[in-house]
C-alpha cells in the first residue's frame, strides 16, 4: 500500500466561469494554469510532488501536470470532485493518507502542506476550510476510515459533521496560503495586492481592469 498520495482534481470545462465577466476564455485558461502551476510548485518544494496526481479529464490539463512531474489520474469525463478523488484513490490502490488540494491556491507555501501531514500523524482527519467557512480547501485523511466525501454545498461542514459521525478525530487549519482560493472577480482584485511572487498574482496585476 501507498504510504500517502495527493491528489488535485482539476475540471476540463468552464474554468473559471466566475470570471467570465473581467477575463476572456483564453485568459481564463492561462490563469488556470499558471494556479495550476503555483500549486505544484508549492507541492516539489514540500518534497510532495513525487506522490501528487492531477486527477482530470482534460488533455492540456494533463500534460501540463506531466511537464512539471506530477502524475496522472485521466477521467472519462468531469463528474465532480467527489468522483475525481474516488477514481483517484481507486487508481492508487487506497493509499494509506490522501491529501486533496484544489488548483487554484495562489498563496499556498510548502510549510502549510508539511503542517498538514505532521498534524496527521496524531489526528485521523485534518481540514483546511474556505476563507468563508463553506468549503474544503485542503482535506487529508485515510481512506480506511470510510470518510464519507461530500464536496458539495457547505463541504467544510458536511466534512466535519461526517467526521464526527465516524468518530474520527480532527484538526482545522486556517491560514491565508489554504484558505484563499482564486475564484471571482474581487479575488482577482484582491490577489493583486498579494506580497507574495508567483505567476498568477503577476498575471492579475497584468490583466487588472
Amino acid at each position: 500500500m501507498i504510504s500517502f498520495a495527493v491528489l488535485i482534481p482539476v475540471k476540463s470545462s468552464g474554468a473559471k466561469s466566475r470570471l467570465s465577466s473581467v477575463l476572456s476564455s483564453a485568459e481564463r485558461r492561462e490563469l488556470e494554469a499558471l494556479l495550476l502551476s503555483g500549486v505544484l510548485r508549492a507541492l516539489r518544494e514540500a518534497g510532495l510532488l513525487a506522490a501528487t496526481h492531477v486527477v482530470s479529464s482534460d488533455n492540456e490539463i494533463l500534460r501540463l501536470a506531466t511537464r512539471s512531474g506530477a502524475g496522472t489520474v485521466r477521467e472519462a469525463r468531469d463528474e465532480g470532485v467527489n468522483a475525481a478523488v474516488e477514481a483517484g484513490v481507486g487508481y492508487l490502490g487506497r493509499p494509506e493518507k490522501v491529501l486533496v488540494l484544489p488548483s487554484d491556491l495562489p498563496l499556498l507555501r510548502p510549510s502549510q502542506l508539511k503542517h498538514m501531514f505532521r498534524l496527521s500523524e496524531v489526528l485521523q482527519v485534518v481540514i483546511a476550510p474556505s476563507a468563508s467557512f463553506n468549503g474544503t480547501n485542503a482535506l487529508l485523511f485515510r481512506p480506511r476510515d470510510g470518510l464519507a466525501l461530500s464536496y458539495d454545498n457547505d463541504s467544510f461542514w458536511n466534512h466535519i459533521r461526517a467526521s464526527g459521525r465516524k468518530g474520527l478525530s480532527v484538526a482545522v487549519v486556517s491560514n491565508p496560503g489554504l484558505s484563499f482560493d482564486l475564484d471571482s472577480p474581487d479575488d482577482l482584485r484582491n490577489i493583486q495586492h498579494a506580497r507574495v511572487r508567483a505567476p498568477a498574482i503577476a498575471f492579475a496585476r497584468r490583466v487588472a481592469r
